[in-house]
């Protein structure tokens, strides 16, 4: 199996080693990453500028880093970079949550699984959620404080474990692989539901106000505004991604681009879903 690993928080975030570690175990990994920081960019793709693209070596590996957006990427990797067609892309680990309607819409991580599904590959976008503290410090100088980056292997080890021998076992593989959709996974702050991870629906949850207004020097003409402090809007209900996230459960869910063109829903992945319930 070839599987190229993406994310959208660059090629520096140490969250990026994880995903790098397990996979590797089961194939063959391709490494396309953004050069930048492309949170929040969705499936948006470079127009009206050329994207870099050059060599590096990320953890040991031989990586390609790409000026563009992670749909540009996976697209570059698909059909321009890659010998081969991958079987699969996985993007993350999000330095973030990415549940609920609004956030997959706007995720940079997310759009790179989409545009892997349009090319008729299955993908898997992981995500981890952070604290306040967490989230300061790594977004200061994409550091994570020791300690807890140790909690966040372990409880990520352990989803992942789950994920794969549901979806990517000899006897799910070849279902798995004939489904192009995304199988969207977050990890929790803490791992502490005993049954790891659940497949839950996509809940409502969304945002309000993302810009606030910046200071502007006397007379200025024009105004500045700048994304801070997201008004975050919860889905309530118990059974959705997000209050399971918050109650200490990974969830897992399956988006389908495709539902967008009417395509019914294929049957095959309702049965891998099942094998998160309980």
């Amino acid at each position: 199996m070839h599987i190229l690993i993406t994310n959208d928080d660059s090629h520096r975030s140490p969250l990026l080693e994880f995903a790098i570690e397990h996979f590797s175990k089961l194939g063959d990994v391709s490494l396309v990453l953004p050069l930048h920081e492309q949170s929040w960019t969705g499936k948006s793709m470079t127009r009206f500028e050329s994207v870099v693209v050059e060599s590096a070596e990320i953890f040991g590996r031989p990586a390609t880093l790409v000026s563009g957006t992670p749909a540009d990427c996976v697209n570059l990797g698909v059909y321009n970079l890659l010998k081969k067609k991958p079987d699969l892309v996985v993007s993350g680990i999000n330095a973030g949550f990415n549940m609920g309607l609004g956030f997959i819409l706007s995720s940079g991580t997310v759009g790179a699984c989409l545009e892997a599904n349009l090319a008729g590959i299955p993908a898997v976008a992981l995500s981890q959620a952070f604290d306040t503290a967490t989230r300061n410090a790594y977004t200061a100088d994409y550091m994570i404080e020791p300690s807890r980056l140790a909690m966040f292997r372990e409880g990520g080890n352990k989803v992942m474990a789950r994920l794969t021998s549901a979806l990517l076992s000899e006897a799910s593989r070849a279902e798995t692989l004939a489904c192009p959709v995304t199988w969207n996974v977050n990890f929790p702050f803490e791992l502490t539901d005993p049954r790891v991870l659940c497949s839950a629906p996509l809940g409502m949850t969304r945002y309000g106000r993302v810009f606030h207004k910046q200071g502007a020097p006397d007379g200025a003409a024009a105004s500045a505004f700048s994304h801070s402090h997201i008004e975050l809007v919860v889905d309530p209900s118990d059974d959705c991604d997000s209050s399971l996230i918050k109650a200490g459960c990974a969830t897992v869910s399956a988006i389908s681009p495709w539902s967008l063109a009417g395509v019914p829903a294929d049957p095959r992945v309702a049965a891998l879903l099942e094998r998160f319930t309980g």
